[in-house]
């Protein structure tokens, strides 16, 4: 592909398609002769480009060998498919001086998921719930123990109890099973996470400095 030509690509900062354009492009190729009448080829095309609308540059690679049948397709920044909690920055300035394990959870449970590694993002999403819970509840001896405490000590409702059991049961069986969650269920998965805990921490904290006045006393 030319150089300056245009081409439709996942942009992580407009996060979705965009039109590119194409800065550089080069192809690399690996021949090996494997007897006269065969030979194994490798080829590499590499694009840097840059989003026409925020001008943000990636670098895209296209590979193939003899034999595949489709090529692999990557970037660098690696595509995202689910952007990080916006009150992350708010988790941050509440661990800031404390110890500060949810939003180191939470920033390595997205790099899973960038690099494509859904069991590990699964797995990084039930370890967080549990060191959720012992922080608040404290360590009741079990899993199921820990979560009827959460429960039972209001930090999660009734209705949040059942949608997290298929997140632990998801967990469970990442660990067990080698279930490989699809990018919907993450995304069920993180939601359900990221409620609870934004209604614990962050929600919690931004409610606190409300005054409401007192009611005026009738005459």
């Amino acid at each position: 592909m030319n150089i300056n030509s245009r081409k439709m690509l996942h942009c992580n900062a407009c996060f979705g398609l965009r039109w590119h354009s194409v800065l550089f492009s080069t192809r690399r190729e690996y021949v090996q002769e494997l007897d006269e009448d065969d030979e194994y080829r490798e080829v590499t095309d590499y694009q840097l480009a840059e989003c026409n609308g925020c001008e943000a540059i990636t670098l895209h690679t296209r590979w193939a060998n003899s034999g595949q049948p489709e090529p692999i397709e990557e970037q660098w920044p690696p595509k995202i498919s689910r952007r990080q909690p916006k009150w992350m920055m708010d988790l941050f300035w509440l661990e800031l001086n404390n110890n500060s394990f949810k939003q180191d959870f939470i920033q390595e449970i997205y790099s899973a998921l960038k690099a494509g590694n859904r069991r590990l993002a699964v797995l990084g999403v039930r370890a967080l719930l549990e060191q959720v819970m012992l922080e608040n509840v404290g360590d009741q001896g079990n899993f199921l123990a820990n979560l009827n405490k959460f429960e039972l000590e209001g930090f999660i409702s009734r209705l949040q109890r059942e949608a997290l059991q298929p997140v632990v049961e998801a967990g469970h069986a990442s660990m067990h099973r080698g279930f490989k969650a699809s990018e919907t269920e993450i995304d069920s998965i993180l939601d359900v996470l990221e409620n609870v805990m934004e209604s614990i921490y962050v929600s919690k904290h931004r409610v606190s400095g409300i005054r409401v006045p007192n009611r005026r006393s009738k005459p």
